[in-house]
């Protein structure tokens, strides 16, 4: 852990640097939150480098190297001296700076410990193999050889990525200002990300709390944002009893027992990931879905979109609770306007689905606030007004990523299979009987025409869409390309994480309203000790815990393919720009396209079935397969010589892979076209065209 902890506390300080460059901006955002937004400094300083240097990439103004990062920070440097230049604003900023420099250090030691801890645990299992990770690193290492945007696809030589990529890209950056390898701040993005959810998470609970008087218990506001910190960050759902009570039922003959060697017979039984995949899977039945949450993608760690785009939406959230509940007036609130428009084009650019569930958040807090202070016209009037001016911005700050971007989806579809109740009661109960106490006290207010507070209007909204969402998929869902048995399985997946979080981030909230009925906080602890006990099934199972292996992600290719990380390691160290390199096509989620992935170099084809999606169709990626089988295994000289041609191949690559894929390989073909072996280690070769 020790050789580690220097490439731990450098991402540490290039976020903690990297963050203060927004410190005037996040404060005059979050002048009435009572931790000014600190934590949000990080979100908020990437967000923008990432997306000025994308901007500027994608109209080829300025290359994505180190010095054109450091040219924007110091730009953004000097906005800051411009805008402190002020007296006003000079004596403000260094007020808050001085009165509230403990919560920043209480803060910033928190993000600091998570992201030791997580790195630390990532430690034991850091291979950059499984599941989606080729994918994610394979984003982030095509981002970081691309000169200009959008990045190339790795595995389509000759397009762009057409996913959602810009979580990735930030990524990106950060590895380019640390100046470590992508090979272990792959990891450190994990953990790093779980970091930020922990203390954004608690910041915007707390910042609940905070409102619920006009003067702050210090006390209330630190235990709600820790227990929702927790509980997004680290909780998991009911699944855990529920399944180890009925495997306890099975192995007794129907009865409960519940001695302790029964529930440790059940317990061991017991597997992490089906808490993902109950319904559909456990009864198994024609309708497989899938219902994840924050833990379980830090402990699966693939860098996918839904977990990049946590500390976004979070933020978004936040900017929500800062500056939309103003008074309602005939002006625009130009300050939930932009910032509300250009988060949503994030979160689009990250993981589309977010933009329509933070977009219904924006509408459902909105009208439900202003309706219930004024009157249901005016109400309608703020709320359609704003959204159009946030849809509008939106609009024009993801204009550059839609510019060489082709949506996905493939139509509504009426659903034609439901969930049990008892499953969703399962995955959701437990916050629905965390937040019943408050449902029931907000209703009987309304119908005795009892004040409400804006902060309680602000959470029920919050209840109310995530309720929302569990309910859509049992209404209808999105077309993809996944087969029938599988056709809600997207939907549900992106819609129930949001719902899950959302329920966190305002259960300290209401812990804290209740905090003086006993029976409640018993309810609402028992609750919370069931959710916690999944991080001990998760991390012990997928990491063991016992042999720590660092945070540099290829050690499994260095023992399983020796010659490839070899031959990887070269192409990292002596290959520059995006030449093509050919390498053989292979099934998604397999070991298939080592290269591209680890090097950012673009392949003729990659996984088919990734790129199926991306593409919106078969035909092509099973032409290049086809292409491809056929370069590698021909005999004759012009077909080969045509489709390198055809696909502006300058590499081939001939390792373990190639020749498990094509038992006819011809490499003779290679060397009659007078390509040169450039790198030679056992039965892998490079050859250049």
């Amino acid at each position: 852990m020790l050789s580690d902890l220097k490439y731990i506390i450098l991402w540490w300080l290039v976020y903690l640097i990297l963050g203060w460059i927004s410190l005037p901006l996040v404060f005059k955002l979050f002048k009435n939150l009572w931790d000014r937004g600190y934590i949000f400094t990080k979100t908020i300083s990437l967000a923008l480098l990432t997306y000025f240097i994308f901007v500027m990439g994608v109209f080829k103004i300025i290359p994505f190297t180190n010095p054109s990062l450091f040219i924007l920070i110091v730009v953004g440097i000097i906005a800051d001296l411009f805008y402190l230049s002020y007296a006003d604003n000079y004596h403000q900023f260094f007020k808050t700076l001085n009165s509230k420099r403990n919560i920043f250090i209480f803060e910033e030691v928190m993000f600091l410990l998570i992201l030791i801890a997580w790195s630390y645990v990532r430690g034991f299992a850091p291979d950059i193999e499984g599941l989606e990770k080729y994918m994610d690193w394979g984003f982030v290492n095509s981002a970081l050889r691309s000169q200009y945007m959008p990045p190339a696809d790795m595995w389509f030589a000759g397009s762009s990525i057409n996913y959602y990529y810009f979580g990735h890209l930030m990524i990106a950056v950060l590895t380019k200002l640390s100046n470590i390898s992508s090979t272990i701040t792959y990891n450190l993005a994990i953990a790093s990300t779980c970091a930020i959810t922990f203390v954004s998470g608690f910041s915007f609970a707390s910042n609940l709390v905070a409102g619920m008087a006009k003067k702050i218990n210090l006390k209330n506001v630190i235990v709600g944002g820790l227990f929702s910190a927790l509980l997004l960050t680290f909780g998991g759902n009911l699944h855990v009893i529920y399944k180890i009570a009925k495997i306890d039922m099975t192995n007794n003959h129907g009865k409960l027992v519940l001695t302790r060697s029964a529930l440790n017979t059940a317990a061991s039984a017991y597997w992490y990931p089906d808490a993902t995949r109950f319904i559909g899977f456990d009864p198994d039945v024609n309708d497989k879905t899938i219902h994840e949450f924050p833990l379980y993608s830090f402990v699966v760690a693939d860098l996918h979109g839904h977990m990049n785009d946590i500390p976004v939406v979070i933020l978004f959230c936040t900017v929500l609770l800062a500056v939309s509940t103003a008074s309602l007036s005939s002006g625009i609130n130009w300050l939930l306007v932009i910032p509300a428009g250009f988060l949503l084009s994030l979160a689009f650019m990250t993981n589309a689905w977010d933009f329509a569930v933070y977009g219904l958040v924006f509408a459902t807090s909105s009208f439900i606030d202003k309706s219930y202070f004024t009157n249901l016209k005016s109400s309608l009037i703020y709320t359609f007004k704003h959204g159009l001016l946030i849809i509008l911005f939106w609009y024009l700050f993801t204009l550059p990523f839609s510019l060489d971007f082709t949506p996905m989806a493939d139509g509504l579809r009426l659903a034609d299979a439901h969930s049990p109740f008892y499953q969703l009661f399962v995955l959701y109960g437990g916050f629905w009987l965390i937040c019943l106490p408050f449902l029931l006290r907000i209703t009987y207010s309304v119908f005795r025409k009892v004040k409400v507070s804006s902060t309680d209007l602000f959470v029920f909204s919050l209840i109310l869409v995530a309720t929302i969402l569990i309910i859509i998929p049992e209404i209808g869902y999105i077309k993809d390309i996944y087969i029938y048995e599988h056709r809600r399985a997207n939907t549900m997946f992106k819609l129930v994480y949001q719902a899950f979080m959302l329920y966190c981030l305002i259960s300290g909230y209401i812990l804290i309203k209740f905090k003086k009925n006993v029976l409640y906080k018993i309810l609402f602890g028992t609750i919370f000790v069931c959710q916690m006990i999944y991080p001990y099934f998760a991390i012990k199972s997928y990491y063991g815990l016992t042999d720590y292996k660092g945070l540099y992600g290829l050690n499994y290719l260095k023992e399983q393919y020796p010659d490839n990380f070899i031959a990887i390691s070269w192409i990292n160290q002596n290959i520059t720009g995006q030449p093509v390199m050919l390498e053989a096509v292979g099934d998604s989620y397999t070991t298939f396209e080592q290269v591209s992935s680890a090097t950012g170099l673009p392949t003729v084809e990659g996984w088919i079935v990734h790129e199926w999606l991306w593409r919106g169709g078969y035909d092509k990626p099973a032409a290049r397969q086809t292409d491809v089988q056929k370069i590698y295994e021909s005999k004759d000289i012009n077909e080969a010589k045509s489709l390198l041609q055809k696909y502006s191949v300058q590499y081939v690559f001939v390792g373990d892979k190639e020749r498990e894929k094509y038992p006819n390989l011809n490499e003779k073909t290679f060397t009659d076209l007078g390509a040169k072996v450039i790198f030679s280690s056992g039965q892998t070769r490079i050859y250049k065209l």
